[in-house]
């Protein structure tokens, strides 16, 4: 089973400054914690004014970066397309492409914790720089960028409870935004 990224973003700026906080559309489906720029209105669609597109970044030195934070609810798409909100967990969440969802402008000291689903790979480095092969997840840098970057804090752990004893427990890396 391919599970997607669980965060926690609970030391950021864009929790007291409503200013960092946008809405996007995004032609794919995204993960919590994918990353993205958000140059253009989307407000070409009908119905979303103050709505963004998300893109990728296109080097592995952008600015201006968002992290996505859509509220959480777990649902699973039938074969039929349905989708029914309610069943999984946290591992089960993405913004699925053409919904609306919610990103956090990053700044300089944010403190960002996510799991190893939005990593190219599980061999740690100094350094995370964004990916700037077309796709939204970071990947692992033993060296800066001119860009923006994490710095690599630690390993540690998010807790996904899923009703079973013994599990729940998702390995995650704790990042500091040290440019942006």
């Amino acid at each position: 089973m391919a599970y997607h990224t669980v965060t926690n973003l609970s030391a950021i700026a864009a929790q007291d400054v409503i200013a960092y906080n946008c809405d996007f559309v995004s032609a794919s489906s995204l993960d919590n914690g994918n990353i993205c720029q958000l140059l253009t209105s989307a407000s070409s669609t009908a119905g979303l004014v103050e709505v963004f597109t998300a893109t990728a970044p296109s080097s592995a030195s952008p600015t201006g970066i968002y992290i996505i934070d859509t509220p959480v609810l777990p649902f699973v798409v039938t074969g039929g397309g349905d989708k029914i909100n309610g069943i999984g967990t946290a591992r089960d969440f993405y913004t699925i492409a053409g919904e609306v969802g919610a990103a956090r402008r990053l700044q300089l000291g944010d403190i960002v914790v996510f799991s190893a689903e939005n990593l190219d790979s599980s061999t740690v480095a100094a350094y995370a720089i964004a990916d700037d092969s077309g796709n939204f997840k970071l990947k692992w840098s033993a060296v800066t960028v001119s860009g923006f970057y994490l710095q690599y804090i630690a390993t540690t752990y998010i807790s996904v409870p899923d009703g079973t004893i013994g599990t729940g427990r998702v390995t995650a890396y704790k990042f500091k935004v040290a440019h942006i």
